[in-house]
C-alpha cells in the first residue's frame, strides 16, 4: 500500500521506482501510460499543456502538474482516483468543479493561481483521503472553513495541506475556531498549516481538532506564547509536533508583493514604504527574548517527536515542567539551530526522551542540574555552541553525571581548550564520543571506565600526541571491542619525546585509525612527514633520538629559558629602582670627571618640579605664573627651565633631584604619557633611595575621579591623601584657596 505524504514528493513517484511497460492512453502522445498491477497511470508532467488531453476510461491516475493549464480540466475519466495539477494557472474551483470526480482520492492543486474555493466545491468528494491545496496565497486561511464545512462528512479524508495560503510577507494570521470546527467530525490524521504567518490559535481551536490526528505541522508561522498552548495535552493522539522555523526570515524581492498580495495590498504597503522594501521589513523585525521561569507545558499524551528547531527566539531554557495524563511517550527532541544561550534546567516531566539536538545554539552554560531529570538519553548532540569554559569549570563532573545510558556525545565546534578529568567520569555506557575542531593540546580525560566505547573523534584539534595512560587505555578497550580513533588535522609531532607514540600508531592492530593516510606529523626541522611514508623514516628517527646530543640541547635549552625568565621578571620588578639608579649614577659620574673641583651642594635649586602633559600646558603655566609671583616660590617646568641639548631622561633626573618636592598635575592625559609616567616614578624613586623616604612627591587631582585610574602601586599616595583636588567648577574664591594651599604645602619642610 502507497502512503501520499507532503514531502512534495507526489503520487507519481511510484513510477520512477518500478519497471513497468509504456503504452498509448492518451490523446497526447507525449503522455506516459504506465500498467502498474493493474491499473493504468499517465504522466503529463511538464508539456507545456494548456488544454487537457483525452484519456482512456480505465485510466485511475493522472499527473498534469507544471503544465499551463487556465482552468481546472473538466473531461478527465470519470473514475479517476488520483490527480496532480499542481503548478498551473488554475484561478478558482466552484462548486461543480469536481462533481464529476466523485471517486477521487488523492488531489493535488499546490502552486497555481487560486483566488477562491467555493462553498461545497468538495461536497461530493466524500472519498477523498488526501488534498494538497497548498502554494495558493491569494486564498488564505479563510478558506479552511469552505472545506472543512465540504468535508464535515467525510469519513475518508486523512491529509490535509494547507501550507503557505498567507501572503508571506501580509500581516500575521489568528487561526478561529470557526475555521476548522467542522474537521472534528473528519478521521483526519496530518494537518500540514505551514508557512502562513499564523501568530496564534484561539482557545478552543485544538480541543475542536479531530481526536484522529498524528501528524500537525506549524513550521515557518511567527507564533506567540499564548494561552493556546495550554490546549496542546488535549491531541490526545498526535504523534508527531512541527513547530521550527518561527519567525524566519525571508528573503525579499519586490515581485512577491506584486504577484502574491494582489488582495492584501494594504497589508504588504504595512511593510513597504519605498522601493526600498528590503531595508523596510528588515528593520521592523524584532525577536523576542524569552527568559521562562516555572513553565508547566501540557504535552499530548502520545506525542513521540517534537520539532522545535531554526526558530528566532531568544531564550534560555529554565525550569520547564511538562505534563501528560499518562506516562509521556516523547523520544525525540530537536532544538538545534535556535538562540538558546543558556540549559538551567531542571527540565522534568519528560524521562521518556532519548534523543536531543541542542546543536548551534550560540549556548555557553548548562547547569549542573540541567539533565538530572532526563537519564534515559542515549544521543545528545551539542555541537557548534560556546561551551568549552563551561565544561573546563566542571571539575567535579556535574553536567553528565546523571546520564547513566548516554551512548552518543557530540561536542564538536565548542572552543573547548582543556577539559577536567572528571567530565565524562559517569559515562559508562557511551559508545561514540565527538569532540572535533576544538582547541584541545592535550587529551588526558580517563576513558577507561567506557568499556563500550567504539568511535573516539579528536580530530581538527591541537593535539601533539596521547601520553602513555592514554594509550593504554584505549587498548584495554579494543581489546573487548572495535574502537575507531580519528586524529586527522592535529599538529602531531615526530620527534624522541613522542617517538612511542609513532610506534603505536603504526603497531596497533586492534585501533582503526580513521583517514590514517592524512596524518601529517611534524619532524624536528618542522617539515610534514605523511604517515603513509612514516615507517620509512621510523628507523632513522630511531637513530637521531638514541644520540645524547640531543638530550643535552634541551637542559641547556631549558636552562637558559628558566635563567632568562628569571632574570627577566627580576629586571622587570625592580625597572623603577635599576632606571632611578642608572641616570643618578651616570650623574654623580659626570660631576666627579668633568668637575672635580665641584663642591656638593646641600640646597635646593628649586622648591619643586611641576610634572604634567602638554595637554595641560595652559592651566599649569597660568598656576606657575601665580604661585612664583604671589608666593615668591622657585618651580621647574621642562618648557622653560630643562636644559637644551641634555637628553630627556637626564633632565627629568637632574630635575626631581635639584627639586624640594615634585608635584603632578594628574589628567588622563598624564596618565596616557610615557614620559609623565616616567617622572611620576622617577620621583617615587627619589624619595625612597635618595630622601630617605621623605614624602616629597604630591598630586593635585585636575579632572574628577582620574585618581581612580591611578595604577595599583600608587594606592598608597592616595590612601595617604597625599593629593589635593583643583575645584573645577569652583569661584574665583576657592581657586585662590587652592593656590594658598599648594603653596602652604610646598613650603612645608623649608
Amino acid at each position: 500500500m502507497v502512503k501520499f505524504v507532503l514531502n512534495g514528493l507526489g503520487f507519481f513517484a511510484i513510477t520512477t521506482l518500478l519497471q513497468v511497460h509504456a503504452f498509448d492512453c492518451s490523446s497526447e502522445q507525449l503522455c506516459v501510460c504506465h500498467n502498474i498491477k493493474g491499473q493504468i497511470w499517465a504522466n503529463c508532467k511538464r508539456l507545456q499543456l494548456v488544454t487537457a488531453p483525452s484519456f482512456s476510461s480505465d485510466v485511475i491516475g493522472i499527473n498534469l502538474a507544471d503544465n499551463r493549464l487556465p482552468s481546472f480540466p473538466i473531461s478527465l475519466p470519470v473514475n479517476i482516483l488520483y490527480l496532480d495539477v499542481s503548478k498551473n494557472f488554475i484561478v478558482n474551483v466552484t462548486e461543480d468543479t469536481l462533481n464529476r470526480y466523485g471517486s477521487l482520492r488523492n488531489l493535488s492543486i499546490s502552486e497555481n493561481l487560486l483566488h477562491v474555493i467555493e462553498v461545497g466545491s468538495f461536497a461530493n468528494s466524500s472519498n477523498l483521503v488526501h488534498l494538497d491545496i497548498s502554494g495558493n496565497q491569494e486564498l488564505t486561511l479563510e478558506v479552511i472553513a469552505n472545506i472543512s464545512s465540504d468535508l464535515r462528512n467525510s469519513t475518508s479524508i486523512r491529509v490535509l495541506n494547507f501550507e503557505k495560503l498567507q501572503c508571506t510577507y501580509g500581516v500575521s494570521f489568528i487561526i478561529k475556531r470557526r475555521h476548522i470546527t467542522f474537521l472534528k467530525y473528519t478521521h483526519l490524521e496530518e494537518l500540514n498549516l505551514a508557512s502562513n504567518r499564523i501568530n496564534s490559535l484561539e482557545l478552543g481551536v485544538l480541543t475542536e481538532l479531530p481526536k484522529s490526528l498524528k501528524y500537525l505541522n506549524l513550521a515557518n508561522n511567527v507564533l506567540s506564547f499564548g494561552f493556546y498552548l495550554l490546549e496542546f495535552g488535549d491531541l490526545s493522539n498526535i504523534i508527531t509536533i512541527n513547530a521550527s522555523f518561527q519567525s524566519s526570515f525571508h528573503q525579499i524581492r519586490l515581485k512577491d508583493f506584486s504577484t502574491s498580495c494582489k488582495d492584501t495590498k494594504q497589508e504588504c504597503a504595512n511593510l513597504i514604504e519605498n522601493q526600498h522594501g528590503e531595508t523596510t521589513v528588515k528593520k521592523r523585525l524584532k525577536l523576542p527574548l524569552l527568559t521562562q521561569v516555572n513553565v508547566t507545558v501540557f504535552l499530548p499524551p502520545n506525542l513521540k517527536t517534537l520539532y522545535f528547531h531554526d526558530n528566532l527566539y531568544k531564550m534560555t531554557l529554565q525550569n520547564f515542567v511538562f505534563k501528560t495524563i499518562k506516562t509521556p511517550e516523547l523520544s525525540r527532541v530537536y532544538f538545534q539551530n535556535n538562540i538558546i544561550y543558556e540549559l538551567n534546567g531542571p527540565i522534568t516531566g519528560i524521562e521518556s526522551v532519548i534523543h536531543a539536538d541542542f546543536s548551534n545554539n550560540f549556548c555557553s552554560y548548562i547547569s549542573p542540574g540541567f539533565f538530572k531529570d532526563l537519564k534515559n538519553l542515549s544521543y545528545i548532540d551539542l555541537s557548534n555552541n560556546a561551551l568549552g569554559e563551561n565544561l573546563e569549570n566542571d571539575v567535579e563532573g556535574e553536567i553528565f553525571q546523571n546520564l547513566f545510558m548516554l551512548k552518543t556525545l557530540n561536542l564538536t565546534r565548542n572552543r573547548i581548550v582543556r577539559l577536567p578529568s572528571k567530565v565524562f567520569w559517569n559515562l559508562k555506557q557511551l559508545e561514540n564520543l565527538n569532540l572535533s575542531f576544538n582547541s584541545l593540546s592535550k587529551f588526558t580525560v580517563p576513558v577507561s571506565h567506557m568499556n563500550h566505547l567504539s568511535h573516539l573523534d579528536l580530530s581538527n584539534n591541537q593535539i601533539s600526541s596521547l601520553s602513555r595512560e592514554i594509550r593504554d587505555m584505549l587498548d584495554a578497550i579494543s581489546q573487548k571491542n572495535i574502537l575507531s580513533l580519528n586524529l586527522k588535522g592535529n599538529e602531531l609531532r615526530c620527534n624522541c619525546e613522542n617517538l612511542d607514540f609513532v610506534k603505536w600508531i603504526i603497531s596497533s592492530k586492534n585501533i582503526n585509525f580513521l583517514h590514517l593516510d592524512e596524518y601529517v606529523c611534524s619532524s624536528s626541522n618542522s617539515s610534514g612527514i605523511p604517515f603513509s611514508e612514516i615507517e620509512n623514516r621510523l628507523q632513522m628517527l630511531e637513530k637521531q633520538c638514541s644520540s645524547y646530543t640531543l638530550i643535552i640541547v634541551i637542559m641547556t635549552s631549558l636552562t637558559i629559558v628558566v635563567l632568562t625568565t628569571t632574570i627577566s621578571r627580576i629586571l622587570y620588578r625592580y625597572r623603577w629602582k635599576l632606571r632611578y639608579m642608572y641616570y643618578v649614577a651616570r650623574e654623580n659620574y659626570k660631576i666627579n670627571v668633568h668637575r672635580p673641583d665641584a663642591l656638593p651642594n646641600a640646597s635646593y635649586h628649586f622648591d619643586a618640579f611641576v610634572s604634567y602633559a602638554d595637554d595641560d600646558r595652559i592651566f599649569v603655566i597660568n598656576l606657575v605664573k601665580h604661585l612664583e609671583r604671589e608666593f615668591n616660590l622657585r618651580l621647574c617646568i621642562h618648557q622653560r627651565d630643562f636644559i637644551p641639548g641634555t637628553g630627556i631622561a637626564d633632565n627629568i633626573t637632574n630635575a626631581i633631584h635639584n627639586s624640594r618636592k615634585t608635584f603632578c598635575i594628574i589628567t588622563s592625559h598624564f596618565l596616557d604619557s610615557y614620559w609623565c609616567m616616567f617622572e611620576l616614578n622617577m620621583a617615587r624613586m627619589e624619595a625612597i633611595y635618595s630622601r630617605n623616604g621623605e614624602n616629597i612627591l604630591f598630586l593635585v587631582a585636575l579632572e574628577k575621579d582620574v585618581m581612580k585610574k591611578l595604577p595599583f602601586s600608587f594606592m598608597d599616595l592616595i590612601e595617604s591623601k597625599s593629593y589635593i583636588e583643583f575645584p573645577e567648577d569652583g569661584d574665583d574664591e576657592e581657586v585662590t584657596a587652592f593656590r594658598s594651599k599648594l603653596a602652604d604645602t610646598l613650603r612645608h619642610s623649608v
